[in-house]
């Protein structure tokens, strides 16, 4: 069974969708039976980093953009495997998929864009509310990364919840509890002191970082000694976030990080008080489980898949609510045995989400695609 498999967000995109993509090729590389061939293929792109691929990767000599406009604006409709090579089911994991031969399988990770549309760039919004129903009529199989997204996929585009299998993500390998002076080691290095809150994630009105810089400064008043960590580059409609950041900043203890490693980004997750992720919305929401292997408290909104995805192991809070953040903030700096109850929770729930669970359902789902295209 030959798996063609769509890498270009894995080489072009630091967090996200990148992120997933990398983790699942690596774990399907580590379950993969003699009889599954992985095949990688990606657009011409400029590549994020300089990284070691996996394996070998069918770079198909048309940028990205360019193969986006030929096959969902003008419906071109040349199949991937005329660029790519042969298939016996593709796979995209970036929520729309390719004219195909094969029976195809297509990885939905959120409908950001249709419940939360205020948060999302118009010009993204209208392309995936035309590509995605699109693609979703032509898979044969649909992974949702959470309950929370496979509901969604039936509320608005009336998807029968059987063509969609759940699988969610998993926690990399690099986010684990690391030693104290490695803690330590990377703190000096980026000039953070402790006791510190971290954010994390692209700055983009979905995350919520205006909300937690308010709470963050209700908190301030009561403990100065406090700092805030903001772990993110600049994403879509940012201008206003940043500018608020930059204020808070010239204020309050507020620290704005740009692109760290994921040595690094472990060693933050567990020096910090707890991560605060109020999302307005997410279809999954890796850094909670993250920062919960890494050994930290978790703060989390009860929206979208994030309650899900937390259980009863974090903290959830209304995202609209800065002072149900804030609050959530202190009773977590101020009960310690709140807190090691949490991180003791945390580390077992985020066992939970392995990649190489993620890998072995990714190869059934392959296998009964196949067998129903028959």
């Amino acid at each position: 069974m030959r798996v063609l498999l769509d890498y270009t967000a894995a080489l072009s995109q630091v967090s996200g969708v990148g992120r997933y993509t990398r983790s699942l090729v690596a774990a399907l590389d580590r379950a993969r039976p003699p009889d599954v061939d992985l095949a990688l293929w990606s657009a011409r792109v400029r590549p994020i980093r300089t990284q070691v691929l996996p394996r070998t990767v069918r770079e198909v000599p048309i940028p990205e953009r360019w193969l986006t406009v030929g096959w969902q604006r003008l419906r071109l409709p040349l199949p991937v495997e005329v660029l790519a090579g042969r298939a016996d089911v593709v796979h995209a994991p970036d929520f729309v998929a390719p004219p195909h031969r094969a029976p195809a399988v297509v990885t939905i990770h959120d409908l950001s864009y249709l419940v939360t549309p205020q948060f999302a760039y118009p010009n993204l919004r209208r392309y995936l509310a035309t590509a995605v129903p699109r693609g979703l009529r032509g898979s044969t199989g649909i992974v949702a990364v959470s309950r929370a997204t496979a509901e969604d996929l039936t509320r608005f585009y009336d998807v029968d919840p059987a063509r969609v299998t759940v699988i969610p993500e998993g926690v990399d390998p690099a986010f684990r509890a690391p030693a104290d002076e490695v803690v330590v080691t990377v703190l000096d290095t980026l000039g953070i002191r402790r006791p510190y809150f971290l954010i994390v994630g692209t700055i983009e009105p979905r995350k919520n970082h205006l909300g937690v810089l308010t709470a963050f400064e209700q908190l301030a008043r009561a403990h100065a000694d406090v700092s805030l960590v903001i772990v993110g580059r600049p994403g879509w409609m940012s201008s206003e976030i940043m500018a608020a950041i930059d204020s808070a900043a010239s204020r309050l203890s507020v620290h704005h990080l740009g692109g760290i490693d994921d040595e690094q980004l472990a060693a933050l997750y567990a020096g910090s008080v707890a991560l605060v992720y109020p999302s307005w919305y997410e279809g999954f929401g890796l850094p909670v489980v993250e920062a919960m292997a890494c050994g930290t408290a978790v703060i989390t909104s009860d929206r979208g898949s994030l309650a899900e995805v937390a259980g009863d192991d974090a903290v959830t809070v209304d995202p609209s609510s800065p002072e149900s953040i804030a609050a959530a903030m202190e009773s977590v700096l101020d009960d310690s045995a709140f807190r090691q109850g949490l991180i003791a929770r945390g580390i077992e729930r985020a066992a939970t989400f392995n990649w190489d669970a993620a890998a072995a359902a990714h190869i059934d789902l392959y296998r009964r695609v196949v067998a129903a295209d028959g």
